[in-house]
């Protein structure tokens, strides 16, 4: 008789066979010669702050059921179409009014992509089904040329907000966006993370609350705080890695995609 093994048992295969392959990386400082030029502060890391970095990420074998793609200028009808499928109360939630059609195409045509950072996560019929908007400050140029020489990013404080479709919600895809997002504003030397929420979306300030946000109440609003370490070897090690597993899996076939989801225990 088959045996269908439980989703908790890939989760915790899968973050296994992470410690154990962190565990081996760690024990090897990596030298000028073999680490990518781009990527600074290459050396020995403790352990525990390598698994961290995986941890942000959940690069975890289990964990990566549903991988995450940064969008750009062709996935802008994507986008309009996921937020224009948002009901009343999710758009109230979202944008902290109620925004009707015609505001919501307004601001999806004012989206930058060169500059702001859209990721999301498809379904296997290529529906957007969870999105986050990581917007930059102004110090950095573009995301491709992150902080300009010389420029002051001290203070640098960028801003983020992400919806998630409702069939779609209660599997953890708006948390993964968010740490994906924080991993990547690391990346850009921006140290603070702005997220400014209705003080009724609990899901909202669960997700923040949980990665350590402060948290400042202001009536009907609630702004979150979350301060961000510096960027290392390994922050950047793992972005590069998230986003060549995204691109790879979703130039996969549907069939492909399935098969995958449905070894994972996802519906």
């Amino acid at each position: 008789m088959k045996t269908t093994r439980p989703a908790w048992h890939h989760r915790k295969l899968g973050k296994t066979l992470t410690i154990e392959i962190m565990n081996i990386l760690a024990t090897s400082s990596p030298s000028s010669s073999t680490a990518p030029g781009a990527w600074s502060g290459a050396g020995r890391w403790p352990t525990q702050s390598w698994l961290q970095t995986f941890e942000v990420l959940d690069l975890g074998l289990g964990e990566m059921q549903w991988p995450i793609l940064d969008l750009g200028e062709s996935h802008r009808g994507q986008v309009m179409a996921h937020l224009l499928e948002l009901n009343e109360g999710d758009r109230y939630l979202r944008f902290g009014y109620m925004a009707h059609d015609e505001q919501i195409v307004a601001y999806v045509k004012t989206i930058d992509f060169k500059r702001d950072v859209m990721s999301g996560v498809f379904n296997e019929d290529r529906k957007l089904i969870a999105l986050s908007h990581l917007a930059l400050p102004r110090v950095l140029l573009s995301k491709e040329t992150w902080a300009p020489p010389g420029a002051d990013t001290s203070d640098a404080c960028a801003e983020w907000g992400g919806s998630v479709l409702a069939p779609w919600r209660g599997r953890g895809l708006g948390k993964r966006l968010f740490r994906h997002s924080c991993v990547l504003a690391r990346n850009a030397n921006v140290h603070r993370l702005l997220i400014q929420a209705l003080t009724e979306n609990a899901s909202m300030i669960h997700i923040v609350k949980s990665h350590g946000a402060s948290l400042e109440r202001m009536g009907t609003e609630t702004q979150a705080t979350v301060v961000l370490p510096n960027k290392d070897f390994m922050s950047q090690w793992a972005q590069w890695v998230s986003s060549c597993y995204g691109k790879a899996f979703y130039a996969s076939s549907p069939q492909a995609q399935r098969l995958w989801h449905g070894a994972h225990g996802v519906e």
